[in-house]
């Protein structure tokens, strides 16, 4: 696709090998932390749910906006849990596109918050609406029906405005959790800590030790490890209730090859077995957890989550990293831990007015926080909060 209005040209290109480093990183800037060589390791993914594409737009062959986006079929078991999920999957078995779309996502597969680059001189909401029109028409002609825009926060207010305009319908999607590193040492975290967090901490790091010992390093070449990583990936892929995309072998095998010196494979051994990895990507003073996997048996007995965390946390002083970004779902031992909840929305419109007539009806109904037992909790109290209403149990709701 390639039209002109208002002497701007907008097309549809495949890859981000498409757009020069030096105009990914004038457009996107520092504050989006996924960069272009994420991207191009996305795609080598070769992930067979999503089409990855992007819209770009320029002025007199100068490129001044792209929108990543991608296309897949899309299940509510992605959000909706319990035993409500369970009953999808079951019918799914007897009818395979029960509660299935086709949608086209405005943002990209694995990215915790949406990333749009525009260029400062530019007008930001104008491009916005034009791109809007453009993907408007676009699923129209390939007859997908359903536009989503994926993890807008809260700092994207004119966009929110202009998808409020158009009738687009909101709903809180599962938030980021980061956590804001203040202490200059492991300990001095620890000491931060409420006095039950502290006591817990400490007694799973001492059981952890006595169990045996345990080795870490931070690797950027795995090529003997992969097989092992990949393993522990679908181990903690097939314990999750959230399900969005499905990593490959080959991302696993290219990320670091893609990424020198931005992505680190943390890895964590019991003799000679590897029992747990980390995936992490640097940006900025941002470390970024990005996928984990661990081993059942040896995430019990050495307390793995923990364990890994303090050794993450520890790395991050050490090397000058202030935020650590530890993602979504599992919010319990995070906020235990300190994190901050960072808010992300979901803003969607069809082109069937049946559906978004549903879609706005439903919307409250399948938000995560009706089905994550964390956030259930944390709704109910900020809902008895804004009530006055005091609880009648001392502790904590997580």
């Amino acid at each position: 696709m390639h039209l002109t209005a208002n002497q701007l040209s907008v097309s549809l290109i495949s890859s981000a090998r498409g757009i020069p480093q030096q105009d990914w990183d004038r457009l996107f800037g520092a504050n989006c932390l996924d960069s272009r060589d994420y991207h191009i390791a996305l795609e080598d993914a070769k992930m067979p749910e999503f089409e990855l594409r992007y819209l770009t737009v320029s002025r007199n062959s100068s490129l001044i906006a792209v929108f990543p986006f991608f296309i897949m079929d899309f299940s509510f078991t992605t959000i909706i849990q319990g035993k409500i999920q369970k009953i999808i999957f079951a019918l799914q078995k007897i009818f395979k596109n029960f509660l299935k779309i086709k949608l086209l996502f405005i943002g990209f597969p694995t990215t915790e918050e949406l990333c749009i680059g525009i260029d400062k001189t530019e007008d930001y909401n104008m491009l916005s609406e034009l791109a809007l029109d453009k993907f408007m028409q676009f699923i129209k002609e390939k007859k997908i029906n359903n536009l989503l825009y994926y993890n807008v926060t809260a700092n994207q207010s004119g966009l929110a405005a202009l998808l409020d305009k158009k009738g687009f319908v909101r709903m809180e999607n599962f938030p980021n959790a980061r956590l804001k590193i203040r202490s200059d040492s492991l300990e001095g975290f620890i000491q931060g800590l409420s006095k039950n967090m502290r006591k817990s901490l400490k007694k799973k790091l001492r059981l952890s030790h006595e169990a045996g010992d345990l080795k870490i390093e931070v690797a950027e070449d795995i090529n003997g490890a992969y097989p092992d990583i990949y393993r522990l990936y679908m181990n903690n892929f097939n314990n999750s209730n959230v399900r969005l995309e499905t990593l490959t072998p080959e991302f696993f095998q290219n990320i670091c090859r893609n990424m020198p010196g931005k992505a680190k494979i943390i890895l964590t051994r019991h003799n000679t077995k590897l029992v747990a990895f980390n995936l992490c990507i640097l940006n900025d003073d941002t470390f970024i957890d990005k996928v984990i996997g661990f081993d059942d048996e040896a995430s019990r007995r050495f307390n793995l989550y923990y364990t890994t965390f303090c050794y993450n946390l520890e790395w991050c002083i050490k090397n000058g990293y202030r935020n650590y970004q530890l993602g979504i779902i599992d919010y319990h031992p995070k906020i235990r831990l300190g994190a901050e909840l960072i808010p992300l929305y979901i803003y969607f419109k069809s082109t069937k007015p049946l559906m978004n007539f549903l879609a706005k009806k439903l919307a409250r109904f399948i938000e995560p926080k009706n089905f994550d037992p964390t956030l259930k909790l944390l709704a109910r109290k900020s809902a008895q909060n804004k009530a006055g209403i005091v609880p009648s149990e001392s502790r904590s709701a997580v």
